[in-house]
């Protein structure tokens, strides 16, 4: 067999790819795409509840979830994915907020929409970075969110990504009066983190339930095929002595 595998990996081996390195894009470039789909699923999930939120003051509560479907899909992923996760994140959002302007005006809008995006982009990666270093903290995508909000003010980004529709709730724009926009933004991030992480420790907790329900059945199958053959054994009924001249 060692013969045969020395001669067939020569073969197998293609132009410009490592022997044992997977690659990332196949001939069709199917798998490509179907990561950059995944990550626009949960980046669009983000950036529509957010746009609801911004859109429709009175659904301003969907910000305080707004980011679980963005942090579920880094905490699972790497640095390099987290990075297209907040490109699809900034783009899909920016772009759905400009839209008409950025058809009517493209020059004017554009270099807002590459602003934005590149903020976002640069948000993802770091929240990847340190996920993958320290492991995911609430309190770490919270201080890197208003890092985030602070390169979007500089840019003529006023009122926050997250509290701009807030203000029709009385507790949220005392909350923003009291701390502003940026630490109430921070709040709302950091909410979103323990809530997400809430959410991960729930599916640990039914996974491992529904593994131990698992168990339990293939032990009671096993006893189950395991019984008949027992009772062959051991229900023999046994020799009886011959009985005792009185």
């Amino acid at each position: 067999m060692a013969v045969v595998r020395e001669r067939l990996q020569p073969a197998e081996r293609k132009p410009g790819i490592r022997c044992g390195e997977r690659c990332s894009v196949s001939i069709s470039g199917e798998p490509l795409l179907l990561r950059w789909a995944e990550s626009f699923l949960f980046a669009g999930c983000s950036a529509l509840l957010l746009l609801v939120a911004r859109i429709f003051p009175h659904y301003w509560y969907f910000s305080l979830f707004a980011l679980i479907p963005f942090l579920y899909k880094i905490i699972i992923s790497t640095p390099g994915e987290s990075l297209r996760l907040g490109f699809l994140l900034g783009l899909s959002l920016f772009g759905a907020s400009l839209g008409h302007s950025l058809v009517a005006a493209p020059f004017t809008c554009l270099p807002t929409l590459i602003a934005g995006t590149a903020l976002f982009s640069l948000f993802g990666w770091a929240a990847g970075w340190a996920r993958k270093h320290w492991g995911f903290s609430p309190f770490v995508v919270s201080v890197l969110w208003v890092g985030l909000e602070m390169g979007l003010l500089r840019f003529g980004f006023v009122g926050g990504m997250l509290v701009e529709s807030g203000t029709a709730s009385q507790l949220l724009h005392s909350l923003v009066g009291l701390l502003g926009f940026i630490a109430a933004s921070a709040l709302i991030v950091l909410l979103n983190s323990f809530l997400i992480l809430a959410v991960i420790k729930t599916l640990e907790m039914v996974s491992r339930r529904g593994k131990a329900v698992e168990e339990n059945q293939s032990r009671r199958g096993a006893i189950s095929a395991w019984s008949p053959f027992t009772e062959k054994v051991y229900l023999v009924p046994e020799d009886r002595a011959p009985p005792f001249c009185s």
